[in-house]
């Protein structure tokens, strides 16, 4: 399906492309670009000098061979691109790991402690819908512009959804499990260790999986309005915009979704699986 799509888009552009003499009100590339020039940034990225976006000819992609120093002297596993998803990989890594913390501590402890929960529960909620971004100027007049930022807006835009997201599904684990531990002598820590605790675990993964997708955004919004030193995936989307090539900000916006897509479907959504499975939640 996604190749009939594709096709049918580079087969329009094709058929409609600008040419300043036919056609002066063809499809401009520089408006919307077609999946061929997507695919030449995307590889421009990379340091791979291609030329799928030419008109169709003879010699047609015509692979670019020359190349400028810089780009000579490193690889495609040096370049731009990479470098920018291993800078960002770190900064969720490192993020998402504080907020994980904080919003399990605070989760558990608005699920054990009612009044707790009657106090922050709302401020959550409402912590919860503020756009990520809200807090860039926040982090720029307190942290400046640094590492410390972009981390502060990771934390405060996922961990509201974490603490959220564990105290709801804590709440689903049926009061049985906790009268059939205390009729068995699990009192005190062991009632948590040995009951709670793992009848737990399938809303703690519910909560990583829905805390993963607030911390991206709010990573890649951090990065794309704080320019700092080292530059992830949302530096590379402002630098397209500055450039006015709207080619590079496609291919970077679909990086980010194959990413997304990618740890969800392949991280979080099979560790779900597995725990429901464990505790005979779904299918094995």
């Amino acid at each position: 399906m996604w190749l009939i799509i594709l096709s049918t888009w580079e087969g329009a552009y094709r058929l409609t492309a600008y040419d300043r003499d036919k056609n002066p009100d063809g499809w401009k590339p520089w408006v919307f670009p077609a999946p061929s020039h997507v695919l030449d940034a995307s590889l421009s990225m990379l340091n791979l000098r291609t030329a799928f976006g030419d008109p169709v000819g003879p010699h047609w992609p015509r692979l670019a061979t020359e190349r400028s120093a810089a780009a000579a002297q490193r690889p495609w596993y040096r370049s731009q691109l990479i470098e920018a998803v291993v800078v960002s990989a770190a900064r969720l890594l490192t993020g998402f790991g504080f907020s994980i913390a904080l919003g399990v501590v605070l989760g558990l402890a608005m699920w054990r402690w009612e009044e707790l929960d009657r106090f922050l529960g709302p401020l959550f909620l409402g912590m919860q819908t503020l756009p990520s971004v809200c807090w860039v100027p926040l982090a720029v007049l307190t942290f400046g512009l640094n590492e410390h930022g972009i981390l502060f807006v990771l934390v405060m835009g996922s961990f509201f959804a974490i603490a959220i997201a564990l105290r709801d599904g804590l709440r689903t684990i049926p009061p049985l499990y906790q009268r059939a531990g205390l009729m068995m002598g699990a009192r005190g820590w062991k009632l948590y260790r040995y009951v709670l605790l793992p009848a737990s675990l399938p809303a703690m993964t519910s909560s990583l999986r829905q805390g993963f997708s607030f911390a991206w955004r709010s990573l890649m919004g951090a990065e794309l309005i704080l320019a700092v030193q080292r530059h992830g995936l949302g530096f590379l989307l402002e630098m397209g915009r500055n450039l006015s090539d709207i080619a590079q900000v496609v291919a970077v916006l679909i990086v980010m979704v194959l990413i997304g897509m990618a740890a969800d479907r392949w991280g979080f959504a099979k560790l779900q699986q597995r725990v429901q499975a464990r505790f005979g939640l779904a299918a094995r």
